[in-house]
């Protein structure tokens, strides 16, 4: 793995955070290549939740439509 300098962020290879739109709302957090999956039965929490771990990890939310 690179070293980081100071003031350098972890690239989004490593992180992400995913809001996906289906019958119910789900978070998919990766962190660090781990990948948690969160589900939500309202839009706002599903939302709120996902703009936290964003913040947390540097990145932005990927807002995706489940087409299964």
């Amino acid at each position: 793995m690179p070293e980081l300098r100071e003031g350098e962020m972890v690239t989004a290879k490593l992180h992400g955070v995913e809001l996906v739109r289906g019958q119910k709302w789900t978070v998919r957090v990766t962190a660090y290549g781990t990948t948690l999956i969160f589900p939500f039965e309202a839009e706002q929490h599903a939302r709120s939740y996902a703009d936290g771990q964003a913040f947390r990890l540097g990145v932005e939310v990927v807002e995706l439509k489940d087409c299964a």
